[in-house]
């Protein structure tokens, strides 16, 4: 065991790598490799019967039996993750949204209701407008950007909280430990998707919040080759949403997209400190731009929530949001010239992407558009790890053409 795992605890700027690198990986311990080897199997087998009924009796619950329940590769990745968000526990699901998906249908039951953020991932709007009403949970949409908002909202049956900070559109935040503490005062659970900020910026529970969703697939892994899903929490909430959510349907990470996401991992604090560092770059170039009408990023002053912002987060990665001065007519022109820039809806790896968030929307209404904190001239950026005197050229020729 290596000295990183002996203590559980890690402090200092070097906490964040030395858990990527090092943490639950048992060096040693497979003929001296140094990267742990991938557990390609279904079954694990018992070598006399009396273990079988052990096991089944649960006398012993770190044994593996069944990739669908738990592996070793994918147990590493979950130890990772869980001491990222200083969790005692984590569940790796198939994709971000069987997470989420998994995370509030495993914590809520029929007729029970939910309060959460209107602008959370429009994929996570769907399972929250649409999926639980199959199972007669109610849900109240806000905007969330003052606690009273979630207070106004609380019903005698509110059992759950979903945030998303920052949010998914102009990248609104909520006051993490402000909305805690009223929860806790419910006795209703709070739980946020905390992709976009990613526990390289932003831990939850440092502010009260029970239960931490990752989408892998973008920043963790970095790559952009794995669809993964994280839930961190308390072990006792963890196994309630693991029995009925996780392998009961099936709902769980193979062990390759595990390594996969193992090797993305190891370089994830690196990519974050540059991720952190371009991202501010280019939003600063972008707002001082003749061409550009508003910038969307926390961690600029003339984000509306800079202080709250400064007072949670860390960093704010490198995605943004831009508002174009020209309107809605430039967006195609804008988009359509960008060189080093690839039209896609994800983000988090290693390459620029550019999305249109209204793409597939068709004639909004004002007053959807406000609610949703969208606009016709907005056009969202992931800012990759290529050279950042190429970015802003090609964002000027694109802005100015």
């Amino acid at each position: 065991m290596s000295g990183t795992e002996k203590g559980g605890q890690f402090d200092g700027a070097g906490r964040i790598a030395q858990i990527c690198t090092h943490l639950g990986e048992a060096k040693g311990a497979f003929s001296d490799s140094i990267i742990p080897p991938l557990f390609e199997t279904v079954n694990f087998y018992f070598h006399r019967l009396e273990e079988a009924v052990a096991f089944f009796a649960q006398e012993n619950k770190e044994r593996f039996y069944y990739t669908r329940m738990a592996n070793p590769t994918t147990q590493i990745l979950e130890k990772k993750l869980a001491a990222l968000e200083k969790a005692p526990s984590c569940k790796c699901f198939a994709s971000g949204m069987g997470a989420i998906g998994a995370a509030i249908l495993g914590t809520v039951k029929a007729k029970d209701h939910i309060v959460a953020v209107r602008t959370v991932y429009k994929n996570t709007y769907r399972i929250l407008n649409e999926i639980t009403q199959r199972y007669g949970i109610s849900v109240t949409f806000v905007g969330g950007h003052r606690v009273e908002d979630f207070e106004k909202a609380l019903r005698p049956n509110t059992t759950l909280f979903f945030l998303e900070s920052p949010s998914s559109s102009r990248y609104s935040l909520q006051d993490l430990a402000a909305v805690a503490d009223l929860a806790k005062s419910r006795g209703v659970v709070t739980m946020i998707d905390n992709t976009i900020a990613t526990p390289y910026n932003q831990n939850p529970r440092d502010f009260g919040i029970d239960i931490v969703i990752h989408s892998g697939s973008k920043y963790l892994n970095g790559h952009g080759d794995v669809l993964l899903g994280a839930v961190c929490a308390d072990e006792e909430i963890l196994k309630q949403i693991a029995e009925r959510e996780h392998y009961l349907r099936g709902n769980i990470l193979g062990p390759f997209e595990a390594w996969l996401a193992l090797r993305g991992l190891r370089t994830f604090a690196l990519r974050m400190e540059y991720h952190n560092r371009v991202g501010l770059e280019i939003a600063a170039f972008l707002e001082n731009h003749p061409k550009v009408a508003r910038v969307y990023y926390p961690m600029l002053a003339s984000h509306p929530q800079h202080a709250l912002a400064a007072r949670q987060m860390r960093g704010a990665g490198s995605l943004l949001a831009l508002e174009l001065k020209d309107g809605p007519a430039k967006v195609n022109s804008f988009v359509n010239r960008l060189r080093h820039f690839r039209i896609a809806a994800s983000w988090g790896g290693f390459e620029s992407l550019v999305w249109y968030p209204l793409t597939g929307v068709h004639s909004p209404a004002p007053e959807w558009l406000r609610e949703h904190e969208l606009s016709p001239s907005q056009v969202r950026l992931f800012i990759g790890l290529e050279d950042v005197e190429e970015i802003k050229e090609d964002l000027e020729q694109a802005l100015n053409g």
